[in-house]
């Protein structure tokens, strides 16, 4: 084996030696290997002649070095930027501008805070006007022609001659439009809505690994497969049987890894521009939503995706009447459906709306339920579609029906032009709520006089109690007479006296009447002590032999029926036989 070395080594010093003078001092070779740095796939490591000859030692693993310049990650104090080699402090493995040209942080020829490497026009500056404003280049606008009159400018209207309908539905692109569902719009049901789904048509598989991008995750494709499960399909997987650790650090590899110290000051590992050094979250890529954009967080939470559409409290995925609110009457309010309770019950509803007729202002006109007082139980249809300020609100609902709403969405349903003061506050549901003062900033309040202003939606609303006797009015059949409670039929609502003399009635349902019962309202636990006093209670024998509950004489491992006695009649196997 050492004579081989040494060949090889003889072999190499006169192929050097052969190489003529001036291009021998004009070759580039930082590691000093050999090979030139321009072919040389690890100029910063020397290659130890073992195996493939590509610069690299045979021991090198390329997931190691995320940037693929040829420096490891322990040692690269830009992991994520590719190191330019331009004979310039190339062993720190972060891209800079040669001596004379300026400091050694990435180039930013135009001056316009993208560093060249990510800049779209790298020699034009940007101009930060709201539009594509993070691609580097200069924008122009068209036109201020806007004749529809929607405002939105015709450069920008895909509908110029059709005024676009503000219903918080595509309200950017110019067109009239319809909301067929309160819902936001989820086009692959993947409960990801659309304007945070990054693959619309393509339903989200939850499996544990970006399950809030809307996309699918696992690999399809049969002929390469993922043998680890990691949504990295093996023919990009670097370790194919190791799970990659997905913590916003080389997610791609496939590898298990941990994350790197953010000590140095280029080092951006979430890529949103924000160095580590000056980013509050660095494993959390900014959203440049104009609110504290410079402390590299997140201002928004996730977006919750339990959408309820009919804003009735209960969510989607829970309700099988998604479009339709329930009637909380106390009448299978879980379901999410309107429903009316049964005849006896006495509660009419002469117009079938959901609303009955002790508080139905109309009770033989069914209400409208179109978010205007859909409470009073009254259909709306008076209102006048007339809009004389063309802003998209009708002048029944406008306060400012000649002039138009500016919808920058602050007050945006007064229908009158406003301004935001760099000090307002932010309503992320929509709700007129401020996030501040939200408890459920990401899940609209619904309206239905129920702690209205906690900004929460109601799952359980309280039911008005005229008297105060402790039973709802909807269940109550003396609603202003207060209930006596005797125990003698005290869910009616109405005050009463026990009849004279023997009653039949049994509240708790135990077999032994209520005028005998010392306990009508709990049931007696038949275990053979104090059974003729009709309540619960635990015998001697039970604290004291706890592995034989029902006193039959078999424990309760070997008996089937441990909370029954055997009554051996037949099979001895701790159950009765009749």
């Amino acid at each position: 084996m050492k004579k081989i070395h040494l060949g090889f080594i003889f072999l190499l010093l006169a192929i050097i030696t052969s190489v003529p003078i001036s291009y021998a001092q004009s070759t580039h070779d930082l590691d000093r290997d050999g090979i030139a740095d321009e072919v040389d796939s690890c100029p910063n490591l020397q290659e130890d002649y073992e195996g493939v000859i590509d610069g690299c030692p045979s021991n090198f693993v390329p997931w190691y070095d995320e940037d693929f310049d040829g420096i490891q990650d322990n040692i690269d104090q830009c992991p994520s930027l590719r190191e330019n080699y331009n004979k310039f402090q190339d062993e720190d493995g972060c891209p800079d501008t040669t001596p004379g040209t300026g400091s050694s942080v990435p180039a930013d020829s135009d001056g316009d805070g993208f560093i060249d490497i990510l800049d779209l026009c790298p020699t034009q500056p940007e101009t930060f006007n709201g539009i594509l404003d993070t691609d580097g280049c200069p924008d122009t606008f068209g036109s201020g022609s806007d004749r529809d009159r929607d405002g939105v400018p015709d450069h920008l209207d895909a509908c110029p001659l059709s005024a676009e309908t503000y219903n918080k539905f595509q309200d950017t692109d110019g067109c009239p439009d319809t909301v067929t569902d309160s819902s936001f719009v989820d086009t692959d049901n993947d409960g990801i809505i659309d304007k945070i789904d990054f693959c619309q048509t393509e339903p989200e598989t939850f499996n544990g690994y970006r399950d809030t991008d809307g996309c699918p995750d696992i690999v399809l494709d049969t002929e390469f497969g993922d043998a680890d499960g990691d949504g990295i399909p093996d023919k990009s997987d670097s370790c194919p049987n190791q799970k990659e650790t997905f913590n916003q650090f080389a997610d791609y590899d496939g590898c298990p890894d941990s994350v790197p110290s953010f000590s140095g000051k280029l080092n951006d590992s979430d890529r949103d521009g924000v160095m580590d050094a000056d980013d509050a979250c660095p494993l959390e890529p900014e959203r440049y939503n104009k609110f504290e954009d410079e402390d590299g967080c997140p201002d928004i939470p996730v977006y919750s995706i339990n959408v309820d559409s009919d804003q009735d409290g209960i969510p989607n995925s829970n309700d099988q009447c998604p479009t339709v609110k329930e009637t909380y009457n106390k009448f299978q309010d879980e379901d999410g459906c309107p429903d009316y309770v049964a005849d006896d019950k006495g509660i009419p509803d002469s117009d079938g709306d959901g609303i009955h007729d002790r508080i139905d202002n109309c009770p033989n006109q069914p209400e409208t339920f179109n978010g205007i007082l859909d409470l009073d139980g009254c259909p709306d249809n008076y209102i006048s579609n007339i809009d004389s300020d063309r802003d998209g609100l009708p002048d029944g609902i406008d306060a400012c029906p000649m002039a138009k709403e500016t919808y920058n969405k602050f007050q945006d349903d007064d229908g009158c032009p406003d301004k935001i003061f760099e000090s307002f506050v932010v309503d992320s549901d929509n709700d007129g709520i401020e996030d501040n003062l939200d408890k459920c900033p990401l899940v609209a309040e619904t309206f239905n006089g129920f702690e209205d202003t906690d900004g929460c939606p109601d799952t359980n609303i309280s039911q008005p109690d005229a008297d105060d006797d402790g039973v709802p009015d909807i269940m109550d059949m003396c609603p202003t007479q207060k209930e006596t409670w005797n125990k003698y039929v005290d869910y009616d609502g109405c005050p009463d006296t026990v009849p004279v003399g023997k009653t039949t009635i049994d509240t708790d349902g135990d077999r032994i009447n209520d005028d005998v019962d010392m306990c009508p309202n709990d049931k007696e636990t038949f275990n053979k002590f104090q059974d003729d006093d009709g309540c619960p209670d635990t015998s001697p024998e039970q604290s004291r032999y706890k592995h034989d509950d029902d006193l039959d004489g078999i424990v309760n491992n070997y008996d089937l029926c441990p909370t029954v006695p055997e009554d051996y009649l037949g099979a001895i196997d701790g159950c009765p036989e009749q």
